[in-house]
């Protein structure tokens, strides 16, 4: 499976509260202290630190000229932005556009910034989100490690005032998959589970887990269960076709693959049904 391929299939719904849907209202961080800001500026001590200049040199391919003079001209209407709403609308914008170039490491950096300054749950979320995506894109398994680490950092701070978001859990969950210590992040989508049978984004996550570990049964169970309460999913039914393949239940697959080959409309979910489909008929 290419890498494309299995991004498609592994970037599941705990994406679903993605980044630029968080509540523009009640934004102000005044409630929160001073010292809380001053903590959030270094969110796991200065020795784990990101630079952000340092974080761009990191990326594969370099801006062309076009690019580095529209990012230039985002981060100055950042810098100049004088309330925190026209803040809040030009990070989102210079975000957009790091997310646009599969820049995600940079996004993160600036929502993680930003945090600092503004302690407000909706800030620590947003950090969290793009640390997670970046996390999730990341081709280098070192820098994927360090994404995940502050992206846990961010999803615990958000979970201290809020214990029931479960989204936020089942998000913090997946930062664990590549560390030492997975069962953590099993143990916690459980944990979501005994709270909502029925949640979605953890039994998607669970279904992904069961293909990494090659328990292509426990993944067809996962993704049937959400079909059942998700017709259109079709990022499950792409998954619930890749467990029934390697499962040699080929016409089962067939028939599932075709049908999110008919109804979904994302380029990337149709593509993937394809390549699964090419696939299947090889062999």
């Amino acid at each position: 499976m290419n890498k494309t391929l299995a991004l498609i299939l592994f970037v599941g719904l705990g994406l679903t509260a993605l980044i630029f849907q968080l509540p523009k209202g009640n934004v102000s961080a005044k409630t929160e202290s001073s010292v809380a800001g001053g903590a959030n500026r270094d969110a796991n001590g200065q020795k784990n630190k990101i630079d952000t200049a340092k974080t761009e040199e990191m990326h594969a391919a370099p801006f062309t000229k076009a690019q580095e003079k529209r990012i230039a001209e985002l981060k100055v209407q950042l810098k100049s932005a004088t309330t925190e709403l026209k803040q809040i609308v030009a990070l989102e914008n210079l975000m957009r556009a790091f997310m646009d170039l599969s820049k995600y490491d940079s996004s993160a950096v600036y929502a993680g910034e930003f945090s600092g300054t503004h302690p407000a749950t909706i800030h620590i979320l947003r950090a969290g989100q793009a640390y997670f995506e970046a996390q999730t894109y990341a081709i280098d398994a070192k820098k994927g490690r360090m994404m995940g680490e502050k992206a846990r950092f961010y999803f615990e701070k958000a979970l201290g005032k809020d214990p029931n978001n479960l989204l936020v859990k089942t998000n913090l969950a997946m930062t664990y998959v590549d560390t030492p210590t997975p069962m953590k992040g099993i143990t916690l989508l459980r944990e979501v589970i005994e709270q909502e049978p029925t949640f979605v984004p953890a039994l998607f996550n669970l279904g992904i887990l069961s293909i990494k570990s090659n328990q292509f049964g426990k993944g067809q169970e996962r993704f049937t269960q959400i079909l059942k309460l998700e017709p259109n999913n079709h990022k499950a039914a792409l998954n619930l076709g890749f467990c029934l393949a390697q499962l040699d239940k080929k016409v089962e697959a067939q028939k599932v693959l075709t049908k999110v080959l008919a109804n979904s409309k994302e380029p990337e979910e149709t593509k993937a049904a394809k390549e699964l489909l090419a696939e299947l008929q090889k062999h």
